[in-house]
């Protein structure tokens, strides 16, 4: 059995790439009509508690689930340059009817998310405390809010020798873009971006937490953000787990059990290649695949555990906070 055992991790992960227009993630905006959810709970009991919370949410800027993402801009272009699929006038956005008409179907280009909350803990022949509020919220967040936080503060003292809590946590955030133009959907001024388009994106974060106690006190925290008005808003992902032992009136005791937190996460960005031929009166852009990375940490802590804390934070886009 380890002894005093102290674990801390902080992970700052952030992209942003910039060279011939480059960036990472780019957020969905809500759809007209938006939901919200708030739970709140609180239980003190000996004996039994259980307790569960399962999120699946989808949300596209064009039709879910309908591949492939279309792209932005305008196809087809002359059979002279197939190799350069997406074309900007050069005297305006391509916003107007007449750019449809002209150049094709395709407009802004599309971007989907997929995100994920689960927790399920479970305690049995022993003292519990638990509280926990939950709320999700699809309306456009600006750069200090979230779509989904959890927050939740547990304690369990077993009650004999088979007393035990196991808990487990998880949230996910899963992007993915094309090709999408730029033209109105960055607010700063002076965040404007290098090219009429945004460059494809495919990036999926995941972290999480477990616990398995007969004795501990344990506090998370888990929130992201991926709906947005515009594009300088940046998507985050934060997961944060702290354990630690019990204080009563009987007195002070170090947590026994084991704890562990992990981050996953797999990053693939682009860029677009502005390639204009002379006898094209068009921006004509390709875009290519320029930057992946796969990432992930664990840490865990067994036995007699004075303390154990693990921070992780992801955040993507433009602009960054």
């Amino acid at each position: 059995m380890e002894n005093s055992i102290i674990a801390g991790v902080l992970v700052a992960l952030t992209l942003m790439v910039l060279a011939g227009t480059a960036i990472a993630d780019i957020p969905v905006n809500a759809t007209p009509e938006t939901k919200g959810i708030t739970v709140a709970t609180s239980v003190s009991a000996q004996g039994t508690v259980t307790a569960s919370d399962s999120l699946t949410w989808q949300q596209s800027s064009d039709a879910l689930n309908a591949p492939p993402l279309l792209p932005g801009g305008a196809a087809p272009v002359p059979e002279d340059f197939v190799e350069f699929p997406w074309i900007l006038p050069t005297d305006r956005w391509f916003n107007a009817p007449e750019d449809i008409a002209e150049y094709g179907e395709n407009a802004a280009g599309e971007v989907q998310y997929t995100a994920g909350y689960t927790e399920s803990t479970m305690a049995v022949q022993g003292v519990t405390s638990y509280v926990k509020t939950t709320a999700v919220d699809t309306a456009n967040k600006i750069a200090d809010k979230n779509n989904i936080a959890a927050n939740r503060i547990v304690t369990f003292i077993a009650a004999n020798e088979q007393g035990r809590m196991t808990s487990s946590e998880d949230i996910l955030v899963d992007g993915a873009g094309a090709i999408t133009t730029s033209a109105d959907k960055i607010l700063c001024p002076f965040g404007t971006a290098a090219g009429p388009f945004f460059p494809p994106f495919c990036n999926v974060v995941m972290t999480g937490s477990k616990v398995d106690v007969s004795l501990a006190s344990v506090s998370t925290s888990a929130s992201e953000r991926f709906v947005a008005a515009t594009a300088d808003v940046p998507v985050v992902q934060a997961y944060s787990i702290s354990g630690k032992g019990v204080t009563s009136s009987e007195g002070s005791a170090d947590a026994i059990g084991s704890m562990s937190a992990f981050m996953t996460a797999h990053l693939q960005d682009g860029r677009t290649l502005i390639i204009s031929p002379e006898d094209l009166h068009d921006i004509a852009a390709r875009p290519v695949k320029s930057e992946d990375i796969s990432f992930s940490n664990s840490a865990s802590a067994s036995g007699i555990i004075k303390a154990f804390g693990q921070s992780y934070t992801y955040q993507s886009g433009i602009r960054r906070v």
